[in-house]
């Protein structure tokens, strides 16, 4: 998908947000080469607690780099 983001829609950034207990999904964002830019702290209650919401992104230049 970033690559279609990129090659195909010709975008300069791609962002998304995931929830902090989703450890998983972060280690793959990683990979990918996406980096947190920011975290809303305390935005999901599950639970009986809350977690922040992590915000990612990965420039073109990054992607790029990383082809």
């Amino acid at each position: 998908m970033v690559e279609y983001a990129f090659d195909q829609l010709n975008l300069h950034r791609v962002q998304l947000e995931v929830y902090e207990y989703n450890e998983r999904a972060i280690t793959v964002y990683k990979k990918v080469g996406f980096v947190e830019e920011g975290r809303r702290r305390k935005q999901k209650f599950l639970h009986g607690e809350y977690y922040d919401t992590i915000i990612m992104g990965i420039l073109r230049e990054e992607w790029e780099a990383r082809r």
